[in-house]
C-alpha cells in the first residue's frame, strides 16, 4: 500500500508543476520587466536592455517588454547615429532590426549604418595595403642604402689601408731621422762628458792644493803655540826670544800666503781658460757638424682632424742642436763675460728658435741686453720671431716682461696672441709675487676678457 501511494503523489506534484510554471515565468518576466523600467530611468541602458531580452526569452509573447525593448534600441542607436558612432550604434541597430525589421526607421538607420560601416571597412583595408606597400617600399630602401654603406665602408677601408700604408712610410722615415739624431746627440755627449771630466780634474787639483794650504796653515799654528809655552818657560829670554820667533815666524807666513794666493789666482786663471777653449771647440764642432746640413727651418700651421690646428717647428734636427748649445752654455757658464761672449753669435741666428733661447740665456748675465733682443724679436715682421719671442719672455717672467706680452695680446697672428696668453698664464703661476699689483690686475682682466670673448 506503501508504494502506490508515493507513485499518487508524485504524479500530483508533477502535474502541478506542469500547470504552474507558465504562471511563475509570467511572474519572472514581469519582475525583470519592473527591474528594466527602473534601471532604464537611472540610466542603466545596457542592464535593462538584458532584463528585457531576458524576459521575452522567458515570455516571447510580452508585448510590454518587447516595445519598451524596441524603444530602448531605438533611441541608443539615433543617439550614436546622430553622433556619427555607427560602429556603437551598429549592434543596437542589429537587435532592433532583428525585433522589428518592418519598422522603416530602424530598417533606413539600418542600412545607412551597415553600408557605411562596410565602406569604412573597405577603406581600412585600402589603407592596410597602403601601409603594406610603403613598408615594402622602405624595406627596398633600407636595403639600397645598406647596399650604398657597404660599399662606402669597403671604399672607407681602402682609404684606411692607404693612410696606414703612408703613416708606415711615415713612421720609417722618422726613425731613420731619429737614428741619425741619436748618433749626433751621442757624439756630442761623449764630447761634452770629455769637458767635464777634465774639468773635474782641474777641481780635484785645485781642491788639493787649498787643502794642503790650510794643512800648512794649520801646522804653522801649532808650532806659534808650542813656540809660545817654550818662551813663557823661559821668563824673559823667553819672551825675547818669542817676540823674534813671531816676527819672523809672520813674515815667514806672508810671503808663503802670497806665494800660495799667487799659486792658486794663476791655477784658476788657467781653469777658466780650459774651460773656455773646450766650449769653443765644443760650439764650432757643433756649428761644423750642423753647417752642411744647415737648411731653413720650415714652420708651418697643420690643419687636425677634429677642427683644430697645430704649428710644426724645427723639421730641421740641426736646428735643434744650435739650441741644445745655447742651453749647454746657460748651464755649464757662469761668468758673464765668457758668457756672453759665447752667447753673441747666436744672438744674431736667423732661427726664431735659436735666437729666442740665446736671449733667454742672456738674461743670466745681462738681463738689460736681453730685453733689448727680445722685445725687437717682438716686434719683428717676421711672425715665427715675435712667437719665439713671446715664450722667451714667458720663461724670463719679469715686469718688463709682462708688459711686452701684454702688447703682444694684439699681435694679427692668432698664434703669437695665444703664446702671449699662455706666457702670462705661467708668470702669474710662477712668479706672480715678483709683479707689481696692479700689473697682475691687468693681466688677470685680460686673459678674462679673451677667454670669454672665445
Amino acid at each position: 500500500m506503501r508504494y502506490p501511494a508515493i507513485g499518487f503523489f508524485c504524479v500530483i506534484f508533477l502535474l502541478g508543476t506542469v500547470f504552474t510554471s507558465p504562471v511563475f515565468a509570467k511572474n519572472e518576466a514581469k519582475e525583470l520587466y519592473k527591474g528594466a523600467e527602473e534601471k532604464y530611468d537611472l540610466g542603466e541602458v545596457d542592464e535593462a536592455i538584458v532584463d528585457l531580452e531576458k524576459a521575452l526569452v522567458i515570455d516571447s509573447k510580452f508585448k510590454k517588454a518587447e516595445k519598451l525593448l524596441l524603444e530602448i534600441l531605438i533611441t541608443v542607436s539615433t543617439e550614436y547615429y546622430a553622433t556619427d558612432d555607427y560602429k556603437t550604434a551598429f549592434p543596437y541597430l542589429t537587435k532592433a532590426y532583428n525585433l522589428a525589421p518592418e519598422n522603416a526607421k530602424v530598417k533606413y538607420m539600418y542600412d545607412i549604418v551597415s553600408q557605411e560601416l562596410i565602406a569604412r571597412e573597405a577603406e581600412k583595408k585600402v589603407g592596410e595595403l597602403e601601409v603594406q606597400k610603403k613598408a615594402e617600399q622602405e624595406r627596398r630602401e633600407v636595403e639600397l642604402e645598406a647596399k650604398g654603406k657597404e660599399e662606402e665602408l669597403l671604399q672607407k677601408k681602402k682609404q684606411e689601408e692607404e693612410k696606414r700604408r703612408r703613416e708606415l712610410e711615415a713612421k720609417r722615415r722618422r726613425e731613420e731621422e731619429k737614428k741619425r739624431r741619436a748618433e749626433f746627440e751621442a757624439k756630442m755627449k761623449s764630447e761634452r762628458e770629455n769637458t767635464e771630466e777634465a774639468l773635474l780634474a782641474r777641481k780635484e787639483e785645485a781642491e788639493k792644493a787649498t787643502n794642503k794650504y790650510e794643512e800648512t796653515r794649520k801646522r804653522l799654528r801649532w808650532t806659534i803655540v808650542l813656540g809660545i809655552i817654550g818662551i813663557l818657560s823661559s821668563l824673559i829670554v823667553a819672551i825675547f826670544l818669542i817676540v823674534i820667533i813671531f816676527k819672523q815666524s809672520n813674515r815667514r807666513f806672508e810671503k808663503r800666503w802670497k806665494e800660495e794666493r799667487t799659486g792658486e789666482d794663476e791655477f784658476r786663471q788657467r781653469v777658466e781658460k780650459l774651460l773656455l777653449g773646450n766650449q769653443e771647440r765644443t760650439l764650432e764642432l757643433l756649428e761644423k757638424m750642423s753647417g752642411t746640413l744647415r737648411g731653413e727651418t720650415k714652420k708651418v700651421v697643420v690643419e687636425m682632424p677634429g677642427g683644430g690646428r697645430q704649428i710644426i717647428t724645427d723639421i730641421n734636427p740641426h736646428i735643434r742642436a744650435r739650441a741644445d748649445g745655447v742651453e749647454l752654455i746657460e748651464s755649464t757658464v757662469d761668468d758673464p763675460k765668457i758668457g756672453e761672449r759665447l752667447l753673441k753669435p747666436f744672438l744674431e741666428d736667423r732661427d726664431s728658435r735659436v735666437r729666442a733661447n740665446a736671449g733667454k740665456a742672456l738674461y743670466k748675465y745681462n738681463k738689460e741686453k736681453a730685453m733689448v733682443v727680445l722685445t725687437e724679436m717682438c716686434k719683428s715682421s717676421d711672425q715665427w720671431m715675435r712667437l719665439s719671442g713671446a715664450w722667451a719672455l714667458g720663461e724670463i717672467g719679469s715686469q718688463s716682461a709682462a708688459e711686452s706680452l701684454l702688447s703682444l695680446l694684439q699681435d694679427s697672428w692668432e698664434f703669437v696672441r695665444e703664446r702671449a696668453a699662455k706666457s702670462l698664464e705661467k708668470i702669474l703661476t710662477q712668479k706672480k709675487k715678483e709683479i707689481e699689483t696692479t700689473l697682475v690686475e691687468r693681466i688677470e682682466s685680460t686673459l678674462k676678457g679673451l677667454k670669454q670673448k672665445k
